[in-house]
């Protein structure tokens, strides 16, 4: 797989090692690599890597893929994933719940999880380039090639690459568009819990209420759709508790009036689902935006009576 680039009028004059560094992004150690691969060429032959380059150049890098590696796969087999975008570089998967991203201390290698399932579809190795809790569903992208994976981590870092989700919630947040800027902190050192803590690190989620659903009861849940600003652990579910609106099906974060509302509705994981993502692709620069149905629980609506905002 290559990466093809002409050099530009406003890139003339460039060495081919800054080309590869600061236009196409390539890391320090990728472009050791690279060079050292002969996987680097210009006009198709080679090049020095401080000669200056000249507009109308082409220069070509040889990208590889991650090496092999054997894993060991339930002997039963795995379910097939649904793959909502697929290329060279990329593929995006809608994951469902409960099911962990990758293997960990409670699902270790040769567990079913979804980056063995993506494994399994693929007949290769891909990473996934974030993560959803396992009782989250939908959108995870896999990067086929370290390079892409750094490209699109570098994005995340600097805030371009954009998730949505949207979520059941318990009670109405107000206003009914807003942000959320409350640090997040480990409960206790080594903790995986989260809470709103002045000691924490920065997190800004915003959110806006999409539907709302009145029991005969009067009990109030709301559909809304939520954006992370920052990329804090349980984020959204954090900070939705914080403002008393903890999402529905979520036991770790939940109140006993929304565990008792979920237990009612027959809601088996918590109601969050990641529905959209927005990139610019790594090898293209085109500007990328993946989407997806969200993924309740069926029973979670049926009980209410909506009506809308």
């Amino acid at each position: 797989m290559q990466l093809l680039h002409i050099v530009s009028r406003e890139e003339e004059g460039l060495t081919l090692h800054q080309l590869l560094r600061e236009v196409l992004g390539l890391s320090a150690r990728e472009t050791r690599a690279v060079k050292q691969q002969g996987a680097v060429t210009v006009d198709a032959a080679p090049f020095f890597s401080n000669q200056p380059l000249h507009a109308g150049m082409t220069v070509r890098v040889a990208l590889s893929g991650y090496e092999p590696k054997r894993v060991s796969l339930p002997e039963s087999g795995l379910p097939s994933v649904q793959v909502l975008y697929e290329d060279e570089a990329l593929l995006a998967v809608q994951k469902p719940a409960p099911l962990q991203c990758h293997p960990s201390p409670s699902a270790p290698g040769g567990s079913d999880t979804l980056e063995a399932r993506v494994q399994a579809y693929l007949h290769a190795p891909a990473h996934p380039v974030h993560r959803l809790d396992t009782e989250t569903t939908g959108i995870v992208l896999f990067a086929k090639l370290p390079y892409a994976h750094a490209h699109l981590q570098r994005q995340m870092q600097a805030g371009t690459f954009i998730k949505a989700y949207e979520a059941w919630v318990w009670g109405i947040p107000h206003p009914a568009c807003g942000e959320i800027d409350a640090p997040i902190a480990p409960v206790a050192p080594g903790s995986f819990t989260r809470s709103v803590s002045p000691q924490g690190q920065p997190a800004v989620s915003r959110y806006q209420v999409r539907r709302v659903l009145k029991g005969a009861d009067g009990t109030l849940l709301a559909l809304v759709s939520l954006f992370p600003m920052t990329g804090r652990t349980h984020q959204l579910r954090v900070h939705m508790a914080h403002i008393g609106c903890p999402i529905l099906g979520d036991e770790r974060y939940g109140t006993p009036a929304s565990r008792e509302l979920s237990s009612r509705l027959g809601i088996r994981w918590q109601q969050l689902c990641a529905v959209s993502l927005c990139f610019l692709h790594p090898l293209t620069g085109r500007k990328m935006h993946i989407t997806c149905d969200a993924a309740f629980s069926l029973s979670c609506a049926p009980p209410m009576d909506g009506r809308p905002i």
